[in-house]
């Protein structure tokens, strides 16, 4: 049985970039094996294959960008039972043969075998009805762009409309090769999954394009006059956007459109590279680079700009090597740069006396090890914050400056930054307030071993509305951290260290380990008040954990 292995989600409107091929055209493969991993810009995620077969054909290659849904290889699941339709074909030829010889008297001979192979392609054809694929749990789209029209001949896989939600611009291609009826939405109208796109009559010509060159002309016109029409040799619809006239008239990826929309690029100044028929990311990207090098600049969305200097040469002082950032550490400089150049940032510090709170850990530690788990600080203080952030729910929002808006979350996603060899990554515990201490150390040594050794699932990193930054174990007395764009605070700790401290009761100094903490927060949300009250309510759970259940 012939059987498509198509990419599954990488995140909600993750476009990733195929960065290595496992298999080829000839293997045997089985379940869950790995055969081809997608980078995104978080994350190089493994793809496993859903059944056992031989691969037969691939339809990707290094350096693709890929989306969910995208058609990666085909493959032969059950090669017996592949077999059979050839065997029965003739039948289905029979009739065939039949009109053929009134229409071709002269060549009896020779008509019947060629019809056989293409007698199929009449019982193909047949109306087909187009629904919307999932946008997510409840997601409700709005239709950006339609790019087909009544009478256009689709191959399968060509985007036919872009729908737009909170989060991306997704563009959907048809599941089936055919020619469109009927268009029935229009731009601007709100759909959701299930709603009938389009209506379009679906043909077998691609099945029988190679075929009909061996056949008598005659043959072919007669026993099936549909797919002529649908010959995918014109190839209109594809072709339209591959040569538009001027800059703004491009089609655009939706990682491009999130790109521009976070270094606030005005798409209609990018033009696609080369060859290309819509604009991606990395066009967003080499034009800003364009204009830094030029000496101009990037206006972002708050009125700043990114503007670049001439780096000095430095060999003329001495000798220098050069070494090319990764994929990862020039994404994070970017997010980074973004951050610190749209949020007003401010920062408080506090230090919290966890003496005790780390005479339990050392008690319990060995408890939470037997479930898989590590007790550390960082699971604690994650606890923690859950349960300040229910109190002051404006640490855990998101800015819409569209709409002057603040989205205030009802769930609590706690992100982790961790040290990975490939640079600073931040996966997500996710719904952390409604887990054990237990579970959220379970969870963190999962999440945090598979970061480091790059093997983080696609949603691992997304999601997150709160982040947690933990160099104790490195050092350090304090830390100013950017704020995680979109979200609005984030938490840093440095290494706690034993300090004399005034006991009022006892009238003398006693030694208490003392832990720095330091909020970051974006200053059109909050303010520093509830910022320092932040601080004062997370001190107070870590010296006294009880104080959580009063």
């Amino acid at each position: 049985m012939l059987h498509e292995f198509k990419l599954p989600s990488l995140g909600d409107g993750v476009t990733g970039k195929v960065t290595e091929i496992l298999v080829k055209a000839g293997d045997q493969v089985s379940k869950e094996q790995v055969v081809i991993i997608v980078g995104t810009d978080k994350v190089d995620a493994e793809m496993p294959i859903d059944t056992d077969g031989v691969i037969r054909e691939i339809l990707v290659n290094k350096g693709d960008d890929v989306t969910e849904g995208s058609l990666i290889l085909r493959m032969e699941s059950s090669p017996v039972a592949a077999t059979a339709p050839v065997a029965s074909a003739p039948v289905a030829s029979a009739p065939v043969a039949t009109a053929s010889a009134s229409t071709a008297p002269a060549a009896p001979a020779s008509v019947p075998p060629a019809p056989a192979v293409a007698a199929p392609v009449a019982a193909t054809g047949g109306s087909y009805e187009f629904k919307l694929p999932s946008l997510g749990d409840g997601v409700t789209g709005k239709i950006t762009e339609i790019l087909v029209k009544a009478g256009d001949t689709l191959q399968k896989d060509q985007i036919i409309m872009v729908v737009g939600t909170d989060k991306v611009d997704a563009e959907m291609p048809i599941d089936q090769a055919g020619v469109v009826e009927a268009v029935l939405v229009n731009k601007g109208d709100e759909v959701t999954e299930g709603t009938v796109v389009l209506k379009m009559t679906t043909s077998g010509a691609v099945a029988t394009t190679s075929q009909s060159t061996a056949s008598p002309a005659p043959v072919a016109t007669q026993a099936a006059p549909a797919p002529v029409a649908a010959s995918p040799a014109p190839s209109p619809a594809p072709s339209t956007p591959a040569a538009p006239s001027g800059k703004g008239s491009h089609r655009v990826s939706p990682l491009a459109r999130k790109r521009a929309k976070e270094l606030g690029v005005n798409l209609n100044e990018v033009n696609p590279a080369p060859g290309a028929s819509r604009v991606s990311y990395k066009d967003v990207i080499a034009f800003v680079k364009t204009k830094l090098e030029k000496g101009g600049s990037a206006t972002v969305s708050s009125g700043n700009s990114l503007a670049a200097k001439t780096l000095p040469n430095f060999e003329k002082f001495g000798s220098i090597e050069r070494k090319a950032m990764s994929r990862i550490g020039v994404l994070t400089a970017e997010n980074m740069q973004y951050a610190f150049n749209t949020i007003p940032h401010a920062w408080i510090s506090e230090k919290a006396d966890i003496t005790r709170l780390e005479e339990l850990r050392q008690q319990f530690k060995e408890q939470v090890k037997k479930s898989g788990g590590n007790l550390t600080t960082t699971a604690i203080v994650t606890k923690a914050v859950c349960h300040v952030l229910k109190q002051m729910p404006q640490f855990n929002s998101s800015l819409d400056t569209a709409t002057n808006e603040v989205i205030y979350k009802q769930f609590y996603n706690i992100g982790i930054a961790v040290d990975t060899p490939r640079g600073l990554l931040v996966p997500v515990i996710r719904n952390a307030d409604q887990k054990s201490l237990t579970e959220i150390s379970v969870d963190l040594t999962e999440i945090s071993t598979r970061t480091r050794d790059g093997k983080n699932k696609p949603d691992d990193l997304d999601g997150g509305t709160f982040t947690i930054s933990n160099i104790g174990g490195i050092g350090g007395t304090n830390m100013l951290s950017i704020v995680n764009w979109p979200q609005v605070a984030i938490l840093s700790m440095t290494a706690a260290t034993k300090e004399a401290v005034w006991n009022e009761a006892k009238g003398q100094f006693e030694p208490r380990l003392m832990m720095p903490m330091t909020i970051g927060w974006d200053h059109r949300v909050i303010n520093g008040a509830d910022a320092a009250r932040f601080l004062v309510q997370l001190k107070q759970l870590l010296e006294e954990p009880f104080a959580a259940w009063l």
